[in-house]
This record gives structure tokens, sequence and C-alpha cells, in this order.
């Protein structure tokens, strides 16, 4: 795919099709994933874009979501939300946010569970939490881990 022809949702896939460690096939738990939600405070439901592949463990998930950010067609933003997950401690389930744009949610997918279903409650639950917070993330002008 020629980078023109890239959309907000196919953005933040890698350029390489190399299997990231830890990577397996199917979209049902268990295991983890994560999804990028282009616009998360915009009214209704936001438009998510799920990696269609569950890893192993959180690290895994984490360190092919950096990659991807790197790889990705995100531009300076895409670079600086890498360098977040790069520098950050123990992996686990979180949410990064890049202001207003976009939110990168890495999730457990349970055991039976569809990989978007994960996600998607995840996201909202978290959303929900939030919302007090929204403008706090959103005028950071930074990428922040929640």
């Amino acid at each position: 795919m020629s980078p023109a022809s890239r959309t907000p949702y196919n953005m933040v896939l890698p350029q390489e099709d190399a299997p990231s460690p830890g990577e397996r096939d199917g979209p049902v738990g268990p295991g983890w994933s994560w999804a990028a939600f282009f616009t998360p405070w915009a009214d209704g439901r936001p438009s998510p874009r799920y990696r269609w592949t569950l890893f192993e463990t959180a690290a895994h998930a984490v360190e092919d979501l950096r990659r991807c950010l790197d790889d990705g067609n995100i531009g300076r933003r895409g670079a600086l939300c890498a360098s977040v997950l790069r520098t950050r401690g123990a992996p686990r389930e979180l949410v990064l946010c890049d202001a207003a744009d976009w939110a990168y949610v890495v999730h457990e997918v349970r055991a039976g569970t569809h990989l978007a279903d994960a996600a998607d409650t995840y996201f909202a639950r978290w959303r929900r939490g939030m919302t007090g917070h929204r403008f706090t993330i959103i005028n950071a002008g930074v990428p922040t881990v929640w």
C-alpha cells in the first residue's frame, strides 16, 4: 500500500510484514492485543483500527504497537508516542493518548473473547472514567500514558 493511500483507518499498521515477537494467529483470546481509536473524544463512537493479531504477553503487544508507531505513516506524533513506550516500565494494559487525535489501547483478550470486543469494552470503560480529564489529556501537548 502506498503512503498516499493511507487513511486514519490503516496508517498505524507496520510497513513490513515480518511477524512481531509473540505474534499468534486468530482473533479470539486468550492473549493480548492493541487497537487505535481515531478522535477518541468526539461525540459518538470513535473510529477504531484493530490490530487483528493476538500476542502472548502485554510486553509483546506493547512492543508491536511501538514498532507500528515507528514504522507507520503517523509522522512526528507517532515517533513521540513510540519513544514514550520505549521508556516505560513494566508493560500492562494501558492507554497511550496522542492529545485529541489518537488513543492507542493495549488490552488483554480473555479466553473465548474476540479481540475487537475486548478492545471496545476496555476503551469504553477507560473513556467513561477519564471524561473529566479529557481536556488535560488534549492540552498536554505530549503523548501521555494512562
